[in-house]
């Protein structure tokens, strides 16, 4: 257990690190936009850098829940108290959105804990390139749920 805090620790500061960087987040494939989105919503449990990394209709429906912990447990149907968050590449670990492409759906893997039990999840994100940058435009609804 020990182990596994100091692990996510390291996680957090490493990415606390990168986020501190000169460069603007990363956002010409949709998959590390979506992931930073999520990890905007389960990690940093902050909704105005989620709101920013979503189009204005997605980011008006966020600003309602008033909170990032609210997102989760309402409109995503999941609270994390620490998850890591992947994307589901296929074909060998490469990206198969064209780089001309202006909508592209992005399947992520979150796997954390909640109260001490284990859960994981994946979502399909739709995105959506605007302005050069990749947004989240909605989630799809699971369909086994």
């Amino acid at each position: 257990m020990l182990k596994r805090l100091l692990t996510a620790t390291v996680i957090g500061l490493s990415l606390l690190l990168v986020a501190c960087g000169d460069k603007a987040p990363e956002n010409e494939q949709p998959g590390p936009a979506a992931i930073a989105f999520f990890e905007a919503i389960y990690n940093q449990q902050d909704l105005t850098t989620a709101v920013e990394l979503a189009t204005p209709q997605y980011g008006r429906i966020l600003e309602s829940y008033h909170s990032a912990k609210r997102v989760q447990s309402v409109l995503f149907n999941r609270r994390y108290d620490t998850v890591k968050i992947e994307e589901d590449k296929a074909q060998m670990g490469r990206s198969l959105i064209p780089a001309s492409a202006k909508k592209a759906t992005v399947s992520l893997m979150l796997d954390g804990t909640y109260d001490g039990n284990r859960y994981r999840d994946i979502k399909y994100v739709v995105m959506v390139k605007q302005q050069g940058k990749w947004l989240v435009d909605k989630l799809k609804a699971d369909v086994y749920r």
